[in-house]
């Protein structure tokens, strides 16, 4: 274990293990978050209703079924502003959810815009949606289908956007972390090289689906029960959690 680890609480170090992937190993997506709460919990150092909490998430996370195409009238996408953003013929902007491209200025802008282009630009699509429907810069927020295709998930599986879950937009989470996981093992677009690190260590809770600079306050009230570290940026993109906007780690 790092000397770094000893700068941690103790309610850390319990659960923290330095690992080699994502780019070696087949793990299903919650194995090493359920193998971290298992230890802790051996340890005396977390409560069974936590690991409850975590478990049954997991539970209902697998009963998701085989995601069909919406039957809805398709509208032609006539722009497209970046690799998870675009525009109909009706005017709507679409923020394609579930997923995350570099920002304008960004490395591999240009490869995730441009396969952007290439999956819908002048093309029919089907809207999906979640619960949330717009964001707060009055985006619809919506999966995009051409034929069976998932268009937000194809990005991800090009290796070009990652995976960036709200609570009110789990629809597809499953699908779209397996494909980044595929991408990522085959050190696709943004995966061909590991991620630079920024900071010693980074920490996420599993409840939320962000990780964090270890002095990031968005963390400050976050049990420690539910909190786990990560050793590298791609560790915790692995396990499904997207940088905070906040602290950008």
């Amino acid at each position: 274990m790092p000397s770094t680890v000893s700068a941690l609480p103790q309610y850390v170090i319990a659960a923290a293990t330095p690992v080699a992937y994502p780019y070696d190993h087949g793990h299903a997506p919650s194995l090493t978050i359920i193998g971290a709460f298992v230890r802790r919990l051996m340890r005396g150092n977390i409560s069974f209703g936590a690991l409850l909490i975590l478990l049954l998430g997991v539970a209902l996370s697998a009963c998701g079924k085989k995601s069909q195409p919406p039957a809805e009238e398709g509208v032609t996408v006539v722009g497209v502003i970046d690799g998870d953003t675009v525009e109909l013929e009706d005017g709507r902007t679409i923020r394609l959810v579930g997923i995350d491209t570099p920002e304008r200025g960004d490395t591999d802008y240009d490869s995730a815009s441009a396969l952007t282009r290439r999956l819908v630009l002048r093309k029919r699509v089907r809207l999906e949606y979640d619960r949330d429907q717009t964001d707060r810069y009055g985006r619809t927020l919506a999966f995009l289908w051409t034929g069976d295709q998932l268009v937000n998930r194809e990005i991800v599986r090009a290796g070009w956007a990652w995976c960036y879950f709200f609570e009110g937009n789990l629809r597809h989470s499953r699908e779209l972390l397996l494909a980044q996981h595929e991408a990522m093992e085959a050190h696709r677009g943004h995966w061909k090289n590991p991620q630079t690190e920024t900071a010693e260590y980074y920490r996420a809770s599993f409840l939320f689906y962000r990780f964090h600079r270890p002095e990031c306050k968005s963390m400050d009230n976050v049990d420690p029960d539910l909190e786990v570290v990560y050793y590298s940026k791609d560790s915790a993109f692995y396990d499904g959690y997207a940088p905070c906007s906040r602290c950008t780690p």
